[in-house]
């Protein structure tokens, strides 16, 4: 989850401020809570596969309980997949005049698109519809400072590259546990193994699904 502390389409700084949450979905549940104290007026979910979906924008931050479902339509689809190659591989500067006629000609539907170095909102504006890209950095490293503590190849985020204050493994197929210390893919009789994938976090016996 990435709130964006900045409101658009009018950035007054040339980058907003990006703060990062990390979450997971258990195979037992299609959804997650979050928790945000600081002010932000964009907020962004990114995959690890680095799908992102627009999910909330208020020009004035509120401290409330947001509810959104979110599915295909809240993606923000790569500069790929609305150009022809040609138009693809111009220089940064030559394809940005042209972003405003991305959002015009897939208006309504497409809310956010993304290049290589900058995320896109199409809104309206004065009864046209209109791009404004900022910078964004699509390859931000979250490997714990190299630190790694996570098992058998699995890769390391910290929900802040600064001072960060919680980590989390994501684990290669066939592993899972919190440091993917454990694996699927080698005969044995752990209750760790055999009950893992079953078991809801922060639940108690009694709420825990029946196998």
């Amino acid at each position: 989850i990435i709130p964006i502390d900045e409101y658009i389409p009018r950035i007054p700084k040339p980058s907003p401020s990006r703060s990062t949450t990390l979450q997971t979905i258990s195979q037992s549940t299609n959804s997650i809570r979050i928790y945000w104290s600081h002010p932000f007026h964009l907020t962004f979910i990114e995959t690890l596969d680095k799908i992102y979906y627009l999910t909330v924008i208020q020009p004035i931050h509120n401290y409330s309980t947001i509810v959104k479902r979110i599915d295909s339509s809240f993606r923000c689809r790569s500069i790929n997949e609305l150009v022809n190659e040609t138009f693809s591989q111009l220089h940064v500067l030559r394809r940005m005049k042209s972003y405003h006629l991305i959002c015009q000609q897939n208006s309504p539907t497409l809310q956010c698109f993304h290049d290589d170095i900058h995320l896109c909102l199409c809104y309206d504006h004065q009864h046209k519809r209109l791009a404004n890209c900022f910078q964004f950095n699509h390859h931000m490293k979250f490997d714990c400072f190299g630190q790694n503590h996570c098992e058998n190849d699995g890769q390391c985020f910290q929900d802040s590259p600064d001072c960060p204050k919680r980590t989390i493994c994501a684990c290669r197929s066939c592993y899972y546990g919190s440091r993917c210390q454990f694996t699927t893919s080698e005969f044995g009789l752990s209750l760790d193994a055999i009950l893992a994938y079953h078991i809801i976090p922060n639940a108690n016996i009694f709420h825990q699904t029946s196998i």
